[in-house]
């Protein structure tokens, strides 16, 4: 991972959060992976609107299932509070009996809350492939 110099904790907690995040979208744990966002999280997915607030859950229990995602962080810069992060992403679905495979890459935007922990706060992912 490629850090700027004023990468900082950011850096720490965004590496901490690699494979819980992962394991909570496989084990459809919604309630662990919104434990790592702040309550104004929004996820901008490929091909359709940007989804935050109330109608989050039931988007989030619409996805496909989730069998391996795997993703890094490429580099990471923070500015106080505020980090932002981006690199790989990997993920195999199953959709109607099939693996379908996802290759694509993030951006994502972390924030500290008064609590000190950082959570993501954005996420944004599109496809390498048209």
């Amino acid at each position: 991972m490629e850090k700027d110099k004023q990468s900082g904790d950011a850096a720490s907690a965004a590496n901490s959060y690699i494979n819980p995040w992962s394991r909570a979208c496989v084990e459809r744990d919604w309630d662990a992976l919104l434990a790592m966002c702040n309550d104004d999280m929004v996820f901008m997915p490929p091909g359709t609107n940007a989804v935050s607030g109330g109608s989050m859950r039931q988007w989030l229990d619409s996805l496909p299932t989730v069998k391996a995602m795997s993703w890094s962080i490429a580099r990471i810069r923070q500015d106080g509070d505020t980090a932002c992060l981006h690199g790989p992403v990997k993920q195999t679905f199953t959709i109607e009996g099939r693996d379908e495979h996802f290759d694509g890459k993030y951006c994502d935007v972390m924030r500290r809350g008064s609590d000190g922990k950082w959570r993501f706060s954005l996420i944004i992912w599109n496809s390498n492939h048209a």
